[in-house]
């Protein structure tokens, strides 16, 4: 949707140069309401593609080679997947101060520092020197008002650093600083059971705070989740039942 807004308030027609936007990279899976491709693959995992591989490989092998050496910078918006929604955040690789400075100017509520994971879209733009934040917010067939808002506004902080910007309204920074995440972990489940959530996206946890509980279906039984460490709350898994 985010993409959709830009498009829909022509933020997508610069001063200068020339913005490429694709509102669904998988025509297939949007269709389908799915993460993969009808072949069971993840186009995010199969980069930098095969002209003659699977679908999504071939997908994969075309954006590189059609689309990619005309671009300079690249957003890549994403969502979480499997019920799992993430806080509006920027990702970028560690000690580079480009993307860094980037990030900055997005100005996202959380910027997290992750290294590339071989197969995907951001590690090969990387190794062909084009410029990415990716962008992660929201989780799959879910429109959020919120996620969308802030992936709008921090394309449009971006352009306006450019000089790309075709916009006659003030850019304004948001009076929150960025949150830098160095490190993050997963919170597992050590029990099976019903999901009871009890933090918020976003939300800033002391450690020993209660998370959630885990509950059997009779109401006997109740496990409590604890939170191992001081932190922000970046993801959620929203799946009602555990294991």
């Amino acid at each position: 949707k985010i993409v959709r807004e830009i498009i829909t308030h022509k933020i997508h027609k610069p001063k200068i140069v020339t913005i490429i936007c694709i509102p669904v990279m998988n025509v297939f899976g949007f269709v389908n309401q799915t993460r993969e491709f009808p072949d069971g693959r993840d186009r995010n995992r199969v980069f930098p593609g095969s002209k003659t591989g699977s679908l999504a490989s071939r997908f994969a092998y075309h954006l590189l080679k059609e689309i990619i050496p005309h671009v300079d910078y690249v957003i890549d918006f994403h969502a979480g997947g499997a019920r799992r929604f993430n806080a509006p955040q920027v990702r970028i690789v560690p000690d580079n101060p480009e993307l860094k400075a980037l990030a900055d100017v997005f100005h996202a509520p959380f910027t997290l520092f992750s290294k590339n994971i071989p197969g995907t879209f951001r590690n090969s733009c990387y190794k062909l020197g084009v410029k990415m934040l990716l962008f992660e917010g929201g989780k799959s067939i879910d429109l959020n008002e919120e996620i969308t808002r802030q992936g709008v506004e921090g394309a449009k902080r971006l352009l306006h650093h450019l000089g790309m910007s075709n916009l006659k309204e003030k850019i304004i920074k948001p009076a929150n600083k960025t949150i830098y995440i160095e490190k993050s972990s997963w919170v597992r489940a050590k029990y099976s059971g019903m999901f009871h959530g009890n933090t918020k996206i976003s939300e800033y946890v002391q450690k020993g705070h209660l998370l959630a509980t885990i509950s059997d279906p009779y109401g006997k039984i109740e496990h409590k989740v604890k939170a191992p460490n001081s932190g922000y709350i970046i993801n959620v898994n929203d799946a009602p039942i555990v294991y």
